[in-house]
């Protein structure tokens, strides 16, 4: 899933609005904004056949911290998970106050069969 997500978010579409800085679980210290993070929260069987998992959902949440306005950015990571049969669940905001930055999250379900 790991692989799955980098390849969807490293799309030019995403990659080209935070300058290729797209990080697993944490940014390095001083990154600069804007960039995203991201993480599976949770992985979970969905449907068993003869004590097997047959199917996983994922919940995957995606971080983006900008200086300004987040909206392009959101949308297009919208569009693009959608794209790819992600299900949106959540989505707000937040402003960190110390970097001093604005935090949009997003929380995305994903259905994989193995």
């Amino acid at each position: 899933m790991e692989e799955l997500l980098r390849k969807i978010l490293f799309d030019e579409r995403i990659s080209s609005l935070v300058n290729d800085k797209i990080y697993l679980l944490k940014a390095p210290n001083n990154t600069i904004a804007p960039y995203i993070e991201y993480e599976i929260l949770n992985e979970e069987g969905s449907l068993f056949a003869e004590n097997e998992e047959i199917e996983t959902n994922y919940r995957i949440q995606i971080d983006v911290f900008t200086k300004g306005s987040y909206a392009s950015i959101v949308k297009v990571i919208k569009n693009v998970m959608k794209e790819n049969d992600f299900i949106k669940e959540f989505g707000g905001s937040v402003y960190e106050e110390n970097p001093k930055l604005f935090h949009y999250i997003l929380r995305f379900n994903y259905e994989s069969e193995e």
